[in-house]
């Protein structure tokens, strides 16, 4: 016989709704009558009426849920304005705030400073009833001190947070390059170039280069040109960059590229060339690189899905870094664009020798 919430309300002496709630980690149940209740529903053998949940999910869609709990977007950036400055992270943002308001949760995000401790930071996510974290993109060297992950559910966006190991949710990066490239392909170019960062690449596990690679493999592409790698931003002055850039072309004359970089477009017209009229010129992110054809990674959607995986994490009271991590891979799509149009004959390429 199927143990009720009636019978666990009868067996602790409170109302069905109390146990309802606590069973949900509702924040207006205390923390002491919560694991309670949920210890006693687990002695009984409690499983949820998968009937009802299927009913009470049909609901959340069509009714937007009553604030029930709260998770935070944890920022720890050193300068945290920055984080969302990034049109794709905002974007994750407004997915998850949207997701977590339908379900019935408020998404708050908490500024963690340099020179707050962990300790503090713990003690302002409980006094503000947070349940669980999301953990947005941060720099591989980010340091969370002694933060204790184990009182929170735990979601992070993407491969740069190594710590804590959480399930996470993320662009299928490989899957997107094999698109993009096919596609590049399918219009026209047959001198397809890809620039991009070796170190943001291997934070990510490779799956830029290594979609590129296996994309010109399928396509059959003989002598493909060797991949640029750009660090602009860390390592190299915009001097060094151009001329990089200016050696490669002359080199391999690539009539497309792809790119992850945001510079390319501003650097290939310092070095006179026109875009697309010389070089087509397709972003691996069509939000943060000033292109507007590409991929589209979907990050409101990538945002929705962590929220939901969060929330669905907290309903059955899993705390820190889980002993299966699991990832959720979105899915990209292509998005035409004039910076990278169908080619046709008479449209000339690159390959004039610049001075």
């Amino acid at each position: 016989m199927r143990i009720t919430l009636q019978d666990i309300a009868d067996k602790l002496g409170v109302t069905k709704a109390a146990v309802s709630m606590a069973l949900r980690n509702n924040p207006r149940i205390s923390a002491e009558r919560r694991k309670e209740i949920q210890r006693i529903a687990s002695e009984l053998g409690y499983e949820p009426d998968p009937f009802l949940s299927r009913l009470s999910a049909y609901r959340s869609q069509k009714n937007v849920a009553r604030p029930e709990g709260v998770i935070a977007w944890l920022n720890h950036w050193n300068e945290p304005k920055n984080l969302r400055g990034f049109h794709e992270f905002d974007l994750y943002w407004r997915g998850a705030k949207e997701a977590a308001r339908r379900l019935g949760y408020l998404l708050e995000e908490v500024i963690w400073t340099k020179d707050r401790p962990a300790r503090e930071i713990e003690q302002e996510l409980t006094a503000r009833g947070v349940l669980g974290l999301l953990l947005p993109p941060h720099k591989r060297d980010v340091d969370w001190q002694d933060f204790d992950w184990k009182r929170f559910s735990l979601v992070r966006f993407g491969l740069s947070v190594r710590k804590p190991d959480s399930n996470l949710v993320t662009s299928d990066h490989q899957r997107a390059m094999v698109m993009a490239v096919k596609k590049i392909h399918e219009l026209g170019y047959r001198r397809i170039g890809l620039i991009f960062s070796w170190e943001h690449d291997r934070s990510i596990g490779g799956n830029i280069y290594g979609g590129f690679i296996w994309a010109t493999r399928l396509l059959g592409i003989q002598n493909p040109i060797p991949p640029l790698d750009s660090e602009t931003d860390a390592t190299e002055t915009t001097d060094i960059a151009k001329r990089n850039l200016q050696t490669w072309l002359k080199r391999h004359k690539p009539d497309a590229i792809l790119t992850t970089r945001p510079e390319t477009i501003s650097l290939l017209r310092e070095l006179g060339y026109r875009v697309p009229g010389d070089i087509a010129v397709a972003g691996t992110s069509v939000y943060d690189i000033p292109v507007d054809g590409g991929i589209d990674q979907r990050p409101k959607a990538i945002g929705g899905v962590a929220a939901k995986m969060l929330i669905k994490q907290i309903s059955l009271n899993e705390r820190g870094e889980p002993d299966d991590p699991c990832r959720i891979l979105v899915e990209s799509r292509w998005k035409d664009g004039k910076t990278v149009p169908r080619k046709t004959p008479a449209e000339p390429s690159a390959r004039r020798a610049r001075a």
